[in-house]
């Protein structure tokens, strides 16, 4: 039997509102969801990008604004936001935000980051797999999930004037959480075991590992290479000229790796004496769970990082570092210099170390940077005279209170996500 015509409107009509009320995605929007994953959509939004702590970027971003518009009709809006601000409320206001590679735990834990779409990955202007393995495999990648695109992520290296001295000048004048970082990288090769036991801290216990025999034995080695003036640890500074004679490499090796579960140290063939330290500094680009652009986002972020602007925005501030294969003989400034010769070494020795199979992740845990002052501030005291050990016991015991006062079960599960261990929970 047919319908009434008059309710056949109404019926019509009704479906009409239940499918806008449920946020059915406007036709551009959708476009973009099921087009070819290289296209660029033709989407006529605002998208606003917060930018942590990065001017130079921030200017870099906006120079390709223009490009955007006329390739989409649509605009790029950045926004300044402070080192010491709370990131999940930046990324609250923002559609995507560009932030600290170490910064990905405290915005996944808040929620704050939609996991990168598959169709984003998997597209042919992106190039994923040109990324290099570490920055691929572990520095975006946060509860097993690829959560960010990287726009550049330096790893410190290692200069000296010769290869078999391993003095240092380096970090001394730097802020604590510099100089903890510093440390970690020189530390590194003796500390990452083949287990791929959790280092920093125990996986089952979360008490921290920092007045072990590997973290004592780096940091006295740390302290007595100091001194001479013949070795920097250093991560770009594209405005600070260096000295003539100076080779860029990866971190100084160890002959030996402790074994924390046989609690003895075991000797390392030469190619696995190396280790590199991941998500020390770098900047990563993500899409907000508050943005209701999100499919034109995803595409504005794959753009951004592309092998087309990659070149730009990877050298733009001391922040940024390429991070792709294809460009690793390309010339890159780490230091004020013309020397094109020079600039191909950093680039070259930077792809290195994002290569090596060993590794060791800087804290990527909420309130990673309190950790890190803290070792570096006792790291600081054996500097000045203090032994190594006595130094460490004290910094072990301040992580494990901060690790108490921000509730323990919470920060051990974080840290487990940190390492890519563990997903988060289904319920999530």
């Amino acid at each position: 039997m047919s319908m009434p015509r008059k309710t056949l409107i109404g019926w019509s009509l009704l479906g009409v509102l239940i499918v806008t009320a449920a946020g059915c995605p406007s036709p551009k929007e959708e476009a973009v969801e099921e087009g070819d994953a290289g296209a660029l959509p033709r989407a006529s939004v605002t998208l606003r990008v917060a930018v942590v702590s990065d001017a130079s970027l921030r200017r870099a971003i906006d120079r390709l604004r223009g490009e955007w518009n006329e390739r989409t009709d649509g605009q790029i809006e950045t926004i300044e936001v402070a080192a010491d601000a709370d990131l999940a409320a930046a990324a609250a206001d923002a559609d995507l935000i560009v932030f600290p590679s170490r910064a990905i735990g405290e915005l996944c834990e808040a929620e704050a980051l939609r996991p990168v779409r598959s169709n984003v990955l998997e597209s042919d202007a992106l190039r994923f797999d040109d990324f290099l393995p570490l920055v691929r495999d572990q520095e975006i990648v946060y509860a097993q999930q690829v959560m960010a695109l990287p726009i550049g992520c330096p790893t410190p290296l290692h200069l000296c004037p010769d290869a078999s001295e391993n003095s240092l000048t380096t970090a001394v004048t730097k802020e604590d959480p510099q100089l903890a970082l510093a440390y970690l990288a020189w530390a590194a090769p003796y500390l990452v075991h083949r287990s791929r036991i959790a280092t920093l801290f125990d996986s089952d216990t979360f008490r921290p590992r920092l007045a072990e025999p590997p973290f004592v034995r780096a940091l006295t080695n740390f302290v007595g290479s100091h001194g001479e003036g013949r070795g920097q640890i250093v991560w770009p500074l594209r405005d600070e000229p260096l000295p003539g004679g100076f080779t860029p490499q990866v971190m100084p090796a160890a002959a030996e790796v402790y074994n924390p579960i046989a609690e003895e140290w075991e000797p390392l063939p030469y190619a696995e004496q190396f280790a590199t330290l991941v998500a020390s500094s770098g900047r990563l680009v993500g899409v907000t769970t508050s943005s209701r652009n999100a499919a034109t986002a995803f595409r504005y972020a794959e753009w951004l990082v592309s092998p087309e602007n990659s070149r730009l925005v990877s050298t733009a501030s001391d922040n940024v570092a390429n991070c792709r294969g294809s460009f690793a003989r390309s010339p890159d400034a780490w230091r004020a210099t013309d020397d094109r010769d020079l600039s191909k070494e950093f680039a070259e020795a930077e792809a290195d170390a994002l290569r090596l199979p060993r590794f060791l992740l800087a804290p990527r845990l909420p309130g990673g940077d309190e950790y890190l002052q803290v070792l570096g501030k006792h790291v600081r005291e054996a500097l000045d005279g203090r032994p190594a050990g006595e130094a460490l016991q004290q910094a072990a015991d301040t992580w494990e209170a901060i690790g108490h006062a921000r509730g323990w079960e919470t920060q051990r599960d974080a840290f487990a996500r940190s390492l890519n261990a563990a997903p988060f929970p289904e319920s999530r």
